[in-house]
Parts: structure tokens; C-alpha cells; sequence
């Protein structure tokens, strides 16, 4: 499209009025000026940059997408595990990322002290990456119902909230 309006609108051949040679030599400069502001307005802010610029500001726009597609919302996702597994004491019961559930008999530094199973023996340091979240296991062979929520109402791109409308 660039191409087609700098082609369609390009001023930089003379234009020869019909007055003669003393207008041709004053219209010279117009029609130089006249090419520059036409050049300029059609190809925008970036027309006569040089090429390694443009590639930059790309990389950048590029970046910047991959952060709030990307990298934003699992930081996010790692900081709430993080504030669940501090919140974890002694005696929460917990599911492994393996899909273990144990008991937190002690906490460390680094890991917690999860006793496994029913016979109270089985001790076995875990690291504490490697807990899912705080869960009871359902020994019963009945389902557990979920309670259902109703999804939080967001406006366009997720910011603010939609305004409800009241039918009547």
C-alpha cells in the first residue's frame, strides 16, 4: 500500500507550467517540498528510517507482547503457590505434585517432613516445590460436589467489571 500511494502521489518529476522556463525553475523547489511532505505522509513515522531501527522497535513490540502473554501471568501463578506452601504448618494434610497425599510432620528450610499412609512409619523429606496444595483425600467411594461459582464478570480485556443491567 506504501509502495502504491508513493508511486500514485510521488512529486519528484518537474512540473512545467505553460507561463515558460521561469516557472519551471521556481516550481523545481515546490515540487522537491512537495515530495518530502508526501513521502513523509504516507509512510508514516517509521518511512525513511533505517531498516535496523525498525527491526529493533519489532523485537521490542515482540517482547513486550511475550511479557503480558507469557512470563506476567506465571509469575503471578508461581507467587500464589509461594504464599500457599508458606501459609502450610504442621499437621495440614497435602497433595504431591506425584499425586500423594501425606501429612506435614515437620517443616525445614527447604523441604517438609511428610509421614505417608496409615502406619504412621513412613517419614520421607519433600521438597517443598513438589506440594500441590493444601487437600484431604476422599477415602469414601462417593463424589465430592464442587461448589459451582459463577464466573466473575470482566469488561474488555479483562479490565473492570461489566456493569449488570436489571431486566424488570
Amino acid at each position: 500500500m506504501t509502495n502504491l500511494a508513493t508511486f500514485l502521489l510521488d512529486a519528484s518529476a518537474p512540473i512545467i507550467p505553460s507561463g515558460g522556463t521561469q516557472a519551471a525553475t521556481t516550481a523545481a523547489p515546490v515540487a522537491e517540498q512537495a515530495a518530502q511532505q508526501t513521502q513523509v505522509a504516507a509512510g508514516g513515522l517509521l518511512a525513511n528510517s533505517n531498516p535496523v531501527t525498525i527491526i529493533i522497535v519489532y523485537c521490542v513490540i515482540i517482547f513486550a507482547a511475550m511479557y503480558f502473554f507469557s512470563i506476567r501471568p506465571t509469575r503471578k501463578r508461581e507467587k500464589k503457590m509461594q504464599e500457599m506452601r508458606d501459609a502450610i504448618t504442621v499437621g495440614d494434610t497435602v497433595l504431591l505434585n506425584s499425586g500423594l497425599f501425606g501429612k506435614i510432620v515437620d517443616v525445614t528450610a527447604e523441604c517438609f517432613i511428610i509421614e505417608f499412609g496409615t502406619n504412621k512409619g513412613v517419614k520421607i523429606p519433600v521438597l517443598k516445590q513438589e506440594v500441590f496444595g493444601k487437600r484431604e483425600p476422599n477415602l469414601s467411594n462417593k463424589e465430592i460436589e464442587q461448589p459451582k461459582e459463577e464466573p466473575k464478570k470482566q469488561g474488555l480485556f479483562g479490565f473492570g467489571k461489566k456493569k449488570e443491567t436489571e431486566e424488570n
